[in-house]
């Protein structure tokens, strides 16, 4: 499978699975859809009516229904910065 890393500078492209990827991220990396994992570090905003991540480019994904309650957990647990600008909603949403 071709997995692509986007990053601030470029994207990087290299052949492997997600299970194996995700075990080398640092904690702070999470799978929140099937074709995403996502660093919590460089998410801005989450909309948990329409399952998107917003990051620090304006770039967004979606959050995957079989992803949704680890992805929830994780943000319950604060396993993130306070970049997100949505923290205190978030922490609403979730409680």
């Amino acid at each position: 499978m071709k997995v692509i890393f986007h990053t601030d500078t470029r994207d990087y492209e290299t052949y492997s699975s997600f299970t194996k990827i995700s075990g080398m991220l640092p904690y702070n990396f999470v799978r929140c859809h099937k074709s995403y994992i996502v660093n919590l570090s460089k998410i801005t905003d989450i909309d948990f009516i329409d399952n998107e991540i917003t990051f620090t480019k304006n770039d967004k994904c979606y959050i995957g229904p079989k992803y949704k309650n680890n992805f929830m957990e994780v943000l319950k647990n604060e396993y993130f910065t306070n970049n997100l600008d949505s923290y205190d909603y978030a922490k609403r949403i979730i409680s």
